[in-house]
């Protein structure tokens, strides 16, 4: 199948055209950008919306001659920053939406979004890029760099001690850092190590949180662990 994606990616007051023409597994690319746009601005998420258009099985095709499309912006979500895509036909006069998807930009999971509820289903046919889902710990006590959601992964210097036996999980913040409302020796999080659906490792307490619809961040739901890089997921 043939089609032709135009980007259109607004963030406050810059703005970055990007046409993707795909033919015989070849990508082309032409990029027209404003002298003013910020490089970093939901670039990233292009690969992911490729991937999507290619396996996705709803019915995304062109209509009456006018390709598919699609618009992005960067936003954010339970303290993440998620790159949302509306995938639609771009008319003549006007751009209809049939669609919307969000990426998360941190495990670079896609989410079909559901408008009635506003939630976000976990699209199955894609996992976590940049966490090996098959990289897991041994018994044992280790040091792990906490990642802030909201600064984007950093650590700000903190840090914790993850404690593994068996399948149970224990983090415990040892006081070397500037959590305030954190004594030392105090048990964050514990539960069991589970892999979510999304492909990424998460700190469960109930089989049902392997389906749960939101991890992470602050969602409120489980923390997601990265055992690859040693890093636990915070707020």
């Amino acid at each position: 199948m043939k089609y032709l994606l135009i980007v259109s990616i607004y963030f406050a007051f810059v703005s970055c055209q990007q046409q993707v023409t795909k033919q015989e597994g070849e990508i082309s690319i032409k990029i027209n950008k404003n002298d003013n746009v910020i490089p970093e601005v939901a670039d990233w998420a292009d690969d992911y919306i490729g991937q999507y258009l290619d396996e996705s099985e709803n019915n995304l095709i062109n209509i009456e001659g006018y390709p598919i499309t699609y618009m992005k912006r960067v936003d954010y979500r339970n303290g993440r920053t998620f790159a949302i895509v509306n995938i639609g036909h771009n008319f003549d006069d006007r751009f209809v939406s049939d669609q919307m998807i969000y990426i998360d930009s941190l495990t670079k999971v896609i989410y079909n979004y559901e408008p009635v509820t506003d939630s976000l289903i976990i699209w199955k046919k894609v996992t976590a890029m940049n966490m090996d889902s098959t990289e897991m710990l041994p018994d044992g006590k280790y040091r792990f760099d906490i990642a802030f959601a909201e600064w984007e992964g950093k650590s700000m210097g903190e840090k914790v001690t993850v404690i593994i036996k068996g399948e149970s999980i224990k983090v415990v913040y040892e006081g070397d850092g500037q959590l305030t409302l954190t004594e030392k020796g105090e048990v964050i999080d514990e539960g069991e190590i589970m892999m979510h659906d999304s492909g990424v490792w998460i700190i469960g307490n109930s089989l049902s949180d392997r389906k749960i619809k939101e991890i992470g961040g602050c969602s409120g739901g489980p923390t997601i662990i990265d055992f690859k890089n040693k890093k636990y997921w915070l707020c």
